[in-house]
């Protein structure tokens, strides 16, 4: 049975944990039996037992252990939904430290020599951003999860914790739900036990909690970024440039490069405006002040999403953003809690005029963007792409954009190729091949590198042409232009390709360059450039 903590429960309480020589005494008659969101309670056995209100999703309880009381500063363990902070390491100043113990909570006396830990930062064994912490770190957290019935059994652990006045405590987590199945509503016991024979190493500098919008120790939001509410039902839409910008038609405006709703982004291409906008995740594992430049190749444009899946509905994004592709979207998501946070990711962006942009979500709460957004430069780069185009009746298509060999169902119909490849028959997505602004020319260069800018004339669209072979071999839909890519032995029968580098455009005309290096039985060697959107040469 358990009885509400008077003061004359906890002299008693103190008393006997004064047994110990080496217990400094607590401070009688001054833990209160409700502080802000903690409840507490004395047991039989003399322990205290808590219980924390930490429902809110987007606020921290914090807890002194010292005083029993909720406290803005001076805290020692701070508790929100299913996880707990301790204020030390990466997490805050006051050096707190934990340690799992080993024996039943009623056997453990004495705070252990070894196994200390302060807050550390987030690994990548769990899909949250919080710090890592004896309680949570994603690989052995304070409780199992049931997949099944999404419920938490706190499992059957000590932790011993060093508090901000250099004392120790053990606790035990005894549930996540209220009588009534609510969950959040923590419950622990704890009491003071005696320091360790020796002193605890040392935590190291602890980190100052951000006092702006970030939470503390982790990813701190940076002073310039700026605040974007896309929480309504309206899209907010913005210019690198300029921030913010109202916008009257976004399907005709060129004034804007990226657009947020909630947890939807867009930018200023395909589907969603007339723009060269694009998007795609920086895979460099950069920082995003580092970031100087980007690749032209592999942006994704704009395209309707499929509202059949449960909680999506049909509307214009960026796919790069939504989690398509087997990506992870730009935020995560606890389906415990329902609860949305940034995902620790930098974005590349191509504006509405073609030029390279990066972007940085560091915070979202109920539709608000905290985000940094800076232009970088674009670079170009040379690609190299073996393509088995061997079989005689069957083509392979690639995306010069940068996707490489693509899948493609209907060529004629399908904007996602730019170059077709069969046996020794090339086209473009233009003419009678395709419907998009595909065309060929041969150049004057003999080396990839040499070809620095489009082609004045020779730009051929495709055409029906007389496939290789005797007379009567049916017809097929190439490129004039592309036809001469190779030398033909006829005495060895030997196919070579020439020196020679062809400028393309692609299947939504913008310039690419291309050069075969080799060919073997239907196998292409190709090196390749993309100069972007707009963009008259390399």
């Amino acid at each position: 049975m358990l009885h509400k903590l008077t003061p004359g429960a906890l002299l008693a309480l103190l008393s006997l944990a004064g047994c110990a020589e080496d217990l400094a005494p607590a401070d009688a008659g001054t833990l209160p039996p409700t502080s802000g969101a903690f409840t507490h309670e004395t047991g039989a056995d003399g322990t205290i037992t808590t219980t924390v209100d930490a429902t809110d999703a987007e606020a921290w309880q914090r807890l002194d252990l010292d005083s029993g009381r909720s406290v803005d500063a001076g805290w020692d363990l701070a508790f929100r939904r299913f996880f707990v902070r301790t204020n030390g390491g990466v997490s805050g100043t006051a050096g707190v430290q934990v340690a799992v113990a080993e024996g039943a909570f009623e056997d453990v006396t004495r705070a252990p020599e070894s196994g200390w830990s302060a807050a550390r930062p987030d690994g990548e064994a769990d899909d949250d951003e919080e710090p890592d912490t004896a309680f949570n770190d994603g690989e052995d957290d304070w409780y199992d999860y049931d997949p099944e019935t999404h419920t938490l059994t706190p499992k059957d652990r000590v932790y011993v914790v060093s508090s901000s006045e250099g004392r120790f405590f053990k606790l035990q987590i005894l549930g996540y739900y209220d009588d009534a199945g609510s969950p959040a509503r923590l419950r622990f016991r704890w009491a003071e036990i005696a320091a360790p024979m020796s002193t605890l190493p040392d935590a190291g500098p602890g980190v100052t909690p951000d006092a702006g919008i970030g939470d503390a120790g982790v990813t701190p939001v940076p002073a310039d970024a700026i605040e974007v509410d896309a929480s309504g039902t309206e899209w907010v839409y913005l210019s690198v440039a300029a921030g913010v910008v109202a916008v009257t038609d976004p399907a005709t405006s060129t004034d804007w490069d990226l657009a947020l709703q909630r947890t939807d982004i867009r930018t200023n291409s395909g589907s969603s405006g007339p723009g060269f906008g694009g998007a795609r995740r920086d895979e460099r594992g950069l920082a995003f002040d580092a970031i100087e430049d980007a690749s032209t190749l592999g942006f994704v444009t704009d395209a309707v999403r499929d509202g059949a899946s449960p909680g999506r509905i049909e509307t214009s994004v960026n796919p790069a953003f939504d989690g398509e592709g087997g990506s992870p979207a730009w935020y995560d998501y606890d389906p415990s809690t329902h609860r949305v946070t940034a995902g620790d990711r930098v974005y590349l962006l191509r504006m509405a005029n073609g030029d390279h942009a990066k972007l940085r979500i560091w915070r979202w709460e109920d539709g608000v963007f905290h985000l940094s957004l800076a232009p970088i430069a674009r670079r170009i780069e040379t690609a190299t792409l073996e393509v088995n185009a061997s079989a005689s009746d069957a083509w392979r298509y690639v995306s010069l954009r940068g996707d490489g060999v693509v899948e493609v169902t209907e060529a004629a119909t399908d904007a996602a190729w730019d170059l077709g490849l069969s046996r020794t028959r090339l086209r473009t997505n233009g003419g009678t091949s395709g419907e998009g602004l595909g065309a060929a020319a041969e150049s004057a260069a003999t080396a990839i590198a040499e070809l620095t800018s489009a082609p004045e004339s020779g730009w051929e669209t495709d055409v029906d042409s007389l496939a290789e072979g005797p007379p009567g071999s049916p017809t097929y839909s190439g490129n004039p232009a592309l036809a001469g890519w190779y030398d033909y032995d006829p005495a060895t029968h030997a196919v070579s390709p020439r020196a020679v580098v062809f400028a393309l455009r692609s299947a939504d005309g913008h310039l690419a360059k291309v050069q075969i290096t080799s060919w073997a039985d239907g196998v292409f060697r190709l090196q390749y450039a993309f100069a972007g959107p707009g963009a008259t040469g390399f």
